[in-house]
């Protein structure tokens, strides 16, 4: 089928609806546009540009700044995106394709934690290859314009290049992005006022594309964390593993200690599972493995939400 027509549609909507005031989208600097795609996986796009993405910047304003940091300094500027995978892929890369990010895709997919549709993001809006991406966005509007329940991930890819303006798809790609976020809502899609519509085989029913998934209860995890002190200095260790690696944290246990004073429960939703976090005032005579870290000096190095949670809490008992 010729698509021809929803090209000329969505470039002409993209003209006058479309977000062209993101920083990200006035720039042709791959780096930059790295950064963006990298800080917008989970995360929105307001919370991004409010807090985020300049701050981020002014600390590591090009690639090179971040090969010659440690990750520690990294991960301290990540702090509060959450998924500091991220930031440790981002790290990573920097060592390995420092001074310049390359924009081929086939290039991009071979560095860490790029993946085929943050390859192809960078590469479609630094030098407007002629690619699809394939974002949360996008992947909803697939489903509906094509009247698919479900899709396997090859399938979605051959919807993407099926309908992918290839003559403009720095236009095409930035549009999709938009009309997936202001258009082709989850919930209440605005059909009458988007550029697909003449042709989108699900405009009767969009709901029922994709097929609703199940919700899952999320599982709730107790575990204990330890204040352990030394004078003005209290016992952290660097948290290893995936979730939150590279982080430092207060030392924990899965069952209570013997030789602790309970203080309080904190409660904190990661995206999978609910944490109940624990705190004890461990007076045991053999200390958990870990490094005795000043406590003035706790705003300085990278922890995640949860520790910030404990400490402003510590904080407002006079505790800490």
């Amino acid at each position: 089928m010729n698509y021809s027509d929803i090209h000329t549609d969505i470039g002409t909507w993209y003209e006058r609806c479309g977000r062209h005031d993101l920083p990200w989208r006035k720039t042709d600097d791959p780096y930059l546009i790295y950064i963006s795609e990298m800080m917008l996986q989970q995360t929105q796009v307001k919370t991004v540009l409010e807090r985020f993405y300049f701050p981020f910047l002014d600390r590591f304003p090009t690639l090179k700044s971040i090969a010659e940091a440690t990750l520690d300094d990294v991960l301290h500027a990540w702090q509060g995106l959450g998924y500091y995978r991220r930031a440790r892929y981002i790290h990573e890369t920097a060592r390995i394709a420092a001074p310049r990010l390359p924009t081929d895709p086939g290039e991009l997919v071979r560095l860490p934690g790029i993946g085929k549709s943050t390859a192809h993001a960078i590469a479609a809006f630094s030098v407007h290859a002629p690619v699809p991406i394939l974002d949360a966005n996008v992947r909803r509007i697939l489903y509906r314009f094509f009247a698919r329940k479900k899709a396997t991930e090859k399938e979605l890819w051959q919807l993407a290049e099926t309908l992918l303006d290839r003559e403009n798809p720095y236009t095409y790609n930035q549009a999709m992005m938009d009309i997936g976020a202001t258009v082709c809502l989850p919930k209440n899609p605005d059909c009458d006022t988007c550029p697909l519509e003449r042709k989108c085989l699900g405009r009767s029913a969009p709901q029922d594309y994709p097929a609703p998934k199940r919700a899952k209860n999320r599982p709730v995890k107790r575990r204990c964390y330890l204040l352990v002190e030394n004078g003005a200095k209290i016992l952290m260790r660097k948290r290893k593993g995936d979730l939150l690696g590279g982080l430092w944290e207060l030392p924990s246990t899965e069952t209570a200690p013997k030789e602790g004073e309970k203080l309080f429960e904190i409660v904190h939703d990661y995206t999978h599972f609910r944490r109940i976090a624990e705190l004890y005032r461990y007076r045991g005579k053999k200390n958990p493995e870990g490094e005795w870290i000043d406590v003035k000096e706790l705003h300085s190095i990278a922890t995640s939400s949860l520790e910030k949670k404990i400490f402003a809490r510590l904080q407002k008992l006079t505790l800490l």
